[in-house]
């Protein structure tokens, strides 16, 4: 979602320190952060040495005192020039940030002097009135050598989790789908501000469109009062599972619609599995259940009589395989399955094995 909020504000901060410093040169940067529901991130560094005069000093060491004092080099120069001008950095604009090295180290050497620095930050995002918003962002420095220089990355990509609602990533970008959005040849962190909260995501999205002068956006209530709704169901007496495909059409649903639904979705019923997917006008949730059952047993059959209680009301709803009754108002739904017992068991042959000796000893 390319809708953001402050965009201009982002975009002029970050401007201001366009092309400031000349670019670090020592090595090609890639930067993964995967942020978790309590605002910490999980900070991955791929980092591979492309300096000549360093890689020659550790290509020494490795002739004269072996691989593991190399490596130790190497991984002192990672630890001074990634994750130490990091740390410093932040700290400067941040002194608050909890960052620490994980448990099981650092760095990960790699091959032809790559590798891997890895660290925890606690709370790279802190909460703010219903929101979770970044402590730090803007340009990152590099000290090299009494040097100061941009902390050049080649990519950057944020994973935020999957139920948040994204209100604010500057700047821009180039590419943003699923929570996962990446950046191309930056040396900054981005603004980041998300909410879990759909009625603060609705909120900010009114205000947004309203400054923007731009299409209307459409709330939930008006997304669910807008489209023709259905539902298929199909009971599995053998798993205990119940299948759904329901069907939202009649307005373009976005990325906020598609995760509300699902949402609601949850809330309403004992949810195994679900998927969606957008298309056109359409929006289709599909997925596995466990629904209430009332289980009765008698000589001559089985049955199942299966509850649902659906998230919305929808125009239609439809049960598939065979049944032997079903009600429902749209919301909740009452199936009736059942299934016969065969009079052919073990107790039924022997009952009809001994019918000729019971004759027999009738005509003596």
């Amino acid at each position: 979602m390319k809708r953001l909020l402050f965009l201009i504000v982002g975009m002029l901060i970050f401007s201001n320190f366009a092309f400031a410093y000349e670019e670090q040169h020592l090595f090609d940067l890639n930067v993964y952060i995967t942020v978790s529901e309590s605002g910490s991130a999980l900070f991955r560094i791929n980092a591979k040495l492309k300096d000549p005069t360093e890689i020659a000093e550790l290509e020494s060491i490795l002739k004269k005192d072996g691989e593991e004092k190399a490596n130790q080099a190497f991984e002192n120069l990672l630890y001074s020039l990634i994750y130490r001008n990091f740390v410093d950095d932040v700290k400067k604009k941040y002194p608050d940030a909890q960052i620490v090295i994980p448990a099981d180290g650092l760095v990960k050497v790699g091959k032809n002097w790559s590798a891997v620095v890895q660290f925890k930050w606690y709370n790279y995002l802190v909460e703010d009135n219903k929101t979770l918003k970044s402590g730090f962002y803007g340009p990152l420095r590099f000290i090299y050598k009494n040097r100061v220089l941009s902390y050049k990355w080649n990519n950057l990509y944020l994973v935020l989790p999957k139920e948040a609602y994204v209100l604010n990533l500057a700047p821009a970008p180039e590419e943003f789908e699923e929570n996962v959005a990446k950046w191309e040849n930056g040396d900054y962190l981005p603004i980041v501000i998300i909410t879990f909260d759909s009625a603060v995501y609705e909120q900010a999205m009114n205000k947004t469109m309203e400054t923007q002068n731009k299409t209307t956006f459409v709330p939930f209530e008006e997304f669910l009062a807008n489209t023709t709704k259905s539902i298929t169901l199909s009971y599995d007496t053998w798993s205990g599972f119940l299948k759904f495909n329901a069907t939202f059409e009649g307005i373009e649903p976005s990325e906020y619609h598609e995760k509300k639904v699902l949402e609601e979705f949850e809330k309403a019923m004992d949810i195994n599995s679900i998927s969606s997917k957008r298309d056109g006008n359409k929006l289709v949730i599909w997925g596995e259940a466990k629904p209430s059952i009332k289980y009765e047993e008698s000589f001559t059959k089985k049955s199942w009589n299966v509850t649902v209680e659906l998230p919305f009301r929808f125009d239609s709803v439809h049960v598939s395989g065979p049944f032997a009754a079903m009600s429902s108002d749209g919301k909740s739904v009452s199936i009736l399955y059942v299934e016969k017992k065969s009079i052919c068991g073990p107790g039924a042959i022997l009952g009809i094995s001994l019918i000729p000796l019971l004759l027999y000893r009738r005509r003596r």
